[in-house]
């Protein structure tokens, strides 16, 4: 039913239009010929129009003749000049050209028209500037209209700028060709400056930038002095990764020090640093730093994902190093080739953007640092883009350095470098706690394989001084027994005829097996205890006073604890008490002798008789003796007193640190 209205609503309305059909094609064909006849006239006037005549002698100092001058976009083939007036020069130059030029354009030729005349009675020379940066700059003249064009060939030693000659009253009508220079930072803002302000209006050019200059100065400053840290750092500590962080900031501290340096300097060099060089340094430097950031994180053994994603980066950059390259020397294709530098910088930002998810994700604090940095730099990278590809950049009326693209690179690699400097130190944390675990490690090794060869050389010792023992009981032991065995028999069998001469060999077989019972008994390391050495005394001692006048009381505490003591110390002290004993019975002329132990943190032996005392001045009598005991107490590190007691007796005390 609806689908029915609508057709028959169709119906009358084209009924009503085969009814009005000859008033309606009179109205369509008037509109169309106002319409053809006001593009004509729009393209007639446009054809013919003349640019405002530019009165020279008004000019002070310098006129911006970007409002005044018309312009045309022509071809990748330049036109002659001869052809130059037949030219459709468009309106006057856009305000976005004058601020930057779009890479359409690059490769086109550029052609200005604008009109001066001298209404002055002299002569007067002024310098004609186009903008900034053209690889070629041909300025062509018409005096009067219809007379020959003549190329302006006047040149300064200034790259840039074309030097006219107008005479007094004379109007001539000026052509321009102009191409760029295969950047991004071209403008096409043409300018009339009068020959006396030339070097003025360069220097006022460039301090126009001054502040974004200064900035950029500092911070290549700053850069240098990383080099020199990190130089330093890669001498000292042998860390490779350092080397090639000092090639990154040469690079990038290189890259962005020229473009300051020279900044709105028309030369050769600055030209092809614009054009190619610049690109080159920037993308070197983040080769190396993805070589350093790959061996400061040890990526390799740490982060495998981020180990792959720094090297397919590098194979991007590497390819896109060789393709930029031929693309600038060997065609001139300049479309492609900012396609081929913005594709590598948008693929830096997403691995940026990659690197602080990964980061996210992997929870590590070294890698924290840099992401939070690199977060900055990403920002600070966003920013510059932005500026680098927008016409406007930000609003006029903040300050310069606010509508600089470098400065918001460089802001954002000033926050990055300081959340890098913050990585290193906790880098450098970690590394020195992890040094000090390694060294200490390495020292507790040294100490137990010292302890261990000590332990080896002690067993060795011992065994040794097992076997010498075994061998001089087994040995020595059964020689001087049988020594002594003939001895008593020749005795007995000699009666009351015995010789002096047996007697003194039995008695000195029977002191060489007690001396040598002593010394076997020092070097069985069995026999190394504070309980062997005291028990070996009290026998000893109970033995030597057993047959004698002279009573040996033994004093021992209860329990002895278990502490152990060298040979050499055991023999030492125990020949020392021997002595002592024999003193006592030679010499004391008592009946009474005690010797005690206490144990302590010392060992303390103290021998006590009850005889005549000791006379000072008869300790000559005693030889040797008391000198060898004092000596051998003293080499065990030990103390060894001997005094006469108040009432009667001697009294002899050894003391030694347990």
């Amino acid at each position: 039913m609806q689908f029915f209205t609508l057709y028959q609503i169709d119906q009358d309305i084209l009924m009503c239009s085969k009814r009005n059909a000859g008033f309606y094609k009179t109205i369509f064909l008037s509109a169309v010929v106002i319409l053809i006849g006001s593009v004509i006239t729009s393209a007639a006037g446009q054809k013919h129009s003349d640019p405002d005549t530019i009165d020279i002698n008004r000019v002070q100092l310098s006129l911006n003749i970007a409002s005044t001058a018309l312009w045309h976009v022509g071809t990748e083939t330049a036109v002659t000049s001869e052809r130059l007036p037949a030219i459709v020069f468009n309106n006057t130059i856009p305000v976005a050209k004058s601020e930057k030029v779009s890479a359409s354009l690059i490769q086109k030729y550029i052609y200005l028209k604008f009109v001066v005349k001298n209404t002055a009675d002299t002569a007067i020379g002024f310098y004609f500037l186009p903008g900034y940066y053209y690889s070629e700059i041909a300025l062509y003249k018409v005096n009067v209209p219809g007379a020959d064009v003549q190329e302006e060939a006047l040149h300064t030693e200034t790259m840039g700028f074309k030097k006219i000659k107008l005479e007094a009253n004379q109007t001539s009508v000026f052509f321009c060709r102009i191409k760029f220079v295969r950047t991004t930072i071209n403008t096409l803002d043409p300018s009339l400056i009068r020959d006396y302000y030339l070097a003025a209006f360069i220097a006022t050019n460039q301090n126009a930038a001054r502040s974004i200059n200064i900035i950029t100065f500092v911070f290549s400053g700053v850069l240098l002095m990383m080099i020199f840290y990190s130089l330093a750092v890669s001498l000292r500590n042998k860390n490779t990764e350092f080397a090639y962080y000092s090639g990154f900031a040469f690079c990038l501290g290189s890259m962005l020090f020229l473009k300051s340096y020279l900044f709105q300097t028309p030369s050769s060099f600055n030209y092809f640093f614009e054009a190619y060089f610049d690109f080159v340094l920037q993308a070197v430097g983040t080769f190396i730093y993805m070589i350093f950031l790959r061996k400061f994180v040890e990526a390799r053994k740490n982060f495998t994902f981020l180990y792959k994603m720094l090297l397919f980066e590098q194979m991007i950059i590497i390819v896109s190093l060789l393709l930029f390259s031929y693309l600038y020397f060997g065609t001139d294709n300049y479309l492609l080739q900012v396609w081929v530098e913005n594709i590598n910088k948008y693929i830096w930002l997403l691995s940026t953007v990659v690197f602080i998810v990964y980061t996210c994700y992997a929870k590590n604090k070294l890698l924290n640092y840099l992401a939070v940095g690199h977060f900055f730099l990403l920002l600070g990278g966003l920013l510059s883009l932005y500026m680098m590809q927008s016409s406007a950049g930000f609003r006029k009326h903040l300050p310069i350095v606010l509508n600089s693209a470098i400065f918001y690179y460089e802001a954002g690699l000033t926050i990055e470098l300081v959340f890098f400097l913050a990585a290193l130190a906790f880098k450098n944390k970690n590394d020195i706690v992890e040094q000090t675990k390694e060294s200490e490690r390495l020292k507790l090794k040294d100490e137990r394989q010292e302890f261990e060869k000590q332990v080896a050389v002690f067993s060795a010792k011992q065994e040794e001084r097992n076997r010498i023992s075994a061998d001089m009981h087994d040995e020595l032991g059964s020689g001087v027994t049988a020594i002594r065995l003939m001895s008593e028999l020749v005795k007995s069998k000699m009666k009351e005829e015995t010789l002096p001469e047996i007697n003194k060999i039995s008695s000195s077989a029977n002191d060489l097996i007690n001396k040598m019972n002593t010394l076997i008994w020092s070097m069985k390391s069995e026999n190394d205890s504070l309980e062997s050495l005291i028990l070996y005394i009290r026998i000893y001692a109970l033995e030597f006073f057993e047959n004698t006048a002279i009573e040996c009381l033994i004093e021992i505490p209860d329990s002895l604890p278990d502490v152990e003591l060298s040979g050499e110390k055991r023999r030492n002290i125990f020949l020392s008490v021997k002595e002592t004993l024999k003193n006592v019975l030679k010499h004391s002329k008592g009946d009474r002798v005690q010797v005690s132990f206490e144990i302590n943190r010392k060992l303390v032996i103290t021998i006590t008789d009850n005889g005549v005392g000791i006379n000072s001045e008869k300790l000559r009598h005693f030889g040797s003796g008391l000198k060898n005991v004092k000596k051998r107490i003293e080499g065990i590190d030990g103390i060894y007193r001997i005094e006469k007691n108040e009432i009667a007796g001697t009294n002899v005390r050894f003391e030694l640190e347990l």
